[in-house]
């Protein structure tokens, strides 16, 4: 049988960084995890081809006829386009498969309406069962993945099923869950609480795939990559001994909890393992926050310093910020400016606090009457969202009006984007570091690149030089000038801030220039405990 595996095309969104393509020249910040590892899990004797929108364009019918079974995933903010497809590709008589994220216990039915086979939860047992199922033609309308799997029976995926070069970073899963709770998230209801790893030999192979294939960076997408931290240590031990086997020619990042800054042994090794940036779900300064998010983790180090630690490694901080807590009043949003201020985190990820179904926080909400009934409970705004739902909670606010918390947040995220502060923040985070950058960025030099990194600086000194704009001519020149004078090293890092902060900014002023919704009708849910 032939397959044809679709990632949909994702419409304009916070982590797309698309307004930022005209001067990076890349499709798209990172390849789909999932279509590649569905190939690696495909029986032997099948033809497997993928297909990311977001850097092919999809011609249906040449699609339709090139193959049998037709697999899509996607998040839910790609369901019109998914959704779209997947109706297109049925018209034409073909078998149509949909699975991923967009498939939990609130949207399977919707998903089913759409679909001649659905897969909810992890696929790594259920995708070939089904192909063997397929083949002998009793294929079932829905898999059900009830219990975690073992990650190591997770195989390498395809990669060489992709474009590596239209994409500006690879990907790789070395884990799944998270030993934390915070009452917002999901990950831990969706992939449990236990980390689950896969073999450092595992991550390793994955790694030197990358490599080979030509990456330079990679991203391990696991939602806490540390959350075991014995099997840690050995994975960024196994990590440093290879980027030194290699000159240092590629760079790691990856998302963890902020008190791992409290563990010098493995910023150590973080950082001769070669990682540069990290995301942190910081979400808020006020400990009154982070105690009704259940976020334990936050409050057990003081955040500036705990980010500045991660700095002094050279390790950037990107963060997630959250406001609409219930103890967050019109003040919050000064705190939050100055705190990033402080902090000196470059890139901050912002959005109103979300009740995603099947969190605490959502069952909260429920038995509160504080949960918004749209009609639609996976309707999900925030930073999950396109930049028109940014604005939107499906949470009734406690300190403050809606209105108020909406127009603090737009204004919020046009201050954190302002030129001046922002290179305030870049270079804070870069000046910080205390150790020397590993490797060939140490002897950078334009010329010594390949041609796409000179075409990326002739378009990024266009951008900022060729305007009239003297905010932005000011923001460029600063940054560089003092880079240049105290650590020319970094300047590979100080313009991808600068390559970022065009999306960052662009997107953002989008969102605060968005009228304010009109006032929710507010339909309580019935609290379950008072109506039993």
């Amino acid at each position: 049988m032939r397959f044809l595996l679709v990632n949909p095309v994702f419409p304009l969104s916070l982590w797309d960084f698309s307004l930022n393509r005209d001067i990076d020249g890349y499709a798209y910040p990172h390849p789909p995890l999932a279509l590649p590892t569905l190939a690696a899990l495909t029986p032997p004797g099948h033809d497997v081809r993928l297909l990311d929108e977001n850097v092919t364009p999809l011609d249906v019918d040449a699609a339709a006829a090139g193959a049998d079974v037709i697999g899509l995933t996607g998040y839910w903010i790609q369901r019109q386009r998914l959704f779209e497809l997947a109706d297109a590709f049925r018209a034409r008589g073909k078998t149509v498969v949909i699975g991923g994220p967009i498939v939990d216990g609130a949207t399977v039915d919707r998903v089913a309406q759409h679909a001649d086979h659905v897969f909810q939860g992890e696929a790594e047992y259920t995708w070939p069962a089904f192909v063997r199922d397929l083949e002998s033609g009793a294929a079932k309308p829905r898999y059900v993945q009830a219990t975690l799997v073992d990650m190591q029976d997770s195989p390498t995926p395809r990669f060489d099923l992709l474009d590596h070069g239209a994409y500006s970073s690879a990907t790789v899963e070395t884990s799944r869950g998270c030993p934390y709770a915070c009452e917002f998230c999901e990950i831990p209801a969706r992939l449990g609480q236990k980390s689950r790893t896969k073999s450092v030999d595992q991550v390793l192979a994955e790694v030197r795939a990358h490599y080979a294939l030509g990456a330079k960076t990679v991203f391990f997408i696991d939602d806490h990559m540390l959350g075991n931290r014995k099997r840690a240590r050995k994975l960024l031990g196994a990590l440093a001994t290879f980027v030194r086997s290699i000159d240092y020619r590629m760079f790691f990042s990856c998302q963890f909890t902020i008190n791992l800054a409290k563990d010098d042994e493995l910023l150590e090794l973080l950082y001769q393992a070669n990682f540069r940036r990290v995301f942190v779900g910081i979400e808020s300064p006020r400990k009154d926050a982070l105690v009704s998010a259940n976020k334990k983790q936050n409050l057990v180090v003081d955040l500036v310093q705990a980010v500045r630690r991660l700095h002094a490694h050279n390790i950037i901080v990107w963060a997630g910020i959250i406001v609409g807590f219930d103890s967050d009043d019109a003040d919050v949003f000064d705190d939050q400016l100055r705190f990033l201020q402080e902090a000196g985190i470059p890139v901050a990820m912002m959005g109103l606090l979300q009740a995603i179904p099947g969190t605490p926080l959502h069952r909260r909400m429920v038995a509160e009457g504080r949960l918004r009934d749209d009609g639609d409970s996976t309707q999900m705004g925030g930073v999950r969202g396109t930049y028109q739902a940014l604005i939107q909670s499906n949470i009734v606010p406690t300190a403050m009006d809606e209105a108020t918390l909406v127009r603090g947040y737009q204004r919020l995220v046009a201050a954190v984007y302002d030129p001046e502060r922002y290179a305030d923040r870049v270079l804070d985070a870069l000046l910080a570091g205390e150790r020397p950058l590993h490797g060939p960025q140490e002897r950078w030099r334009p010329a010594r690149r390949d041609l796409r990194n000179v075409g990326i600086l002739g378009r990024l000194l266009r951008y900022y030089l060729v305007t009239r704009d003297s905010d932005r001519r000011r923001m460029f020149t600063r940054v560089v000038g003092r880079i240049l004078r105290e650590r020319p090293a970094a300047l590979e890092q100080a313009l991808m801030h600068l390559v970022v902060h065009k999306h960052l900014k662009t997107f953002y002023d989008r969102v605060a220039a968005l009228p304010a919704p009109a006032p929710a009708s507010h339909t309580p849910r019935a609290n379950p405990r008072k109506s039993a």
